[in-house]
């Protein structure tokens, strides 16, 4: 069984421009994005799935 930490121990995992790493406890995040929104290192994630086609929408398009 996982056990699932308190929110007072949750952590957050901040990325620096300058390449390092900052942990911030969850309860903290929000102002510490604000004060030092300008050292933070913005991320994109590329899709890993497609879109997904439901059934209905084949039926009716079959060329979708």
């Amino acid at each position: 069984m996982v056990q699932i930490p308190e929110e007072s121990e949750l952590m957050a995992t901040v990325f620096l421009k300058d390449g390092s790493k900052v942990s911030v406890p969850i309860s903290e995040l929000g102002e510490y994005l604000e004060a030092n929104q300008d050292l933070i290192q913005v991320q994109k994630l590329k899709s890993r799935r497609g879109p997904i086609r439901s059934k209905i929408a084949a039926e009716t398009n079959p060329a979708a």
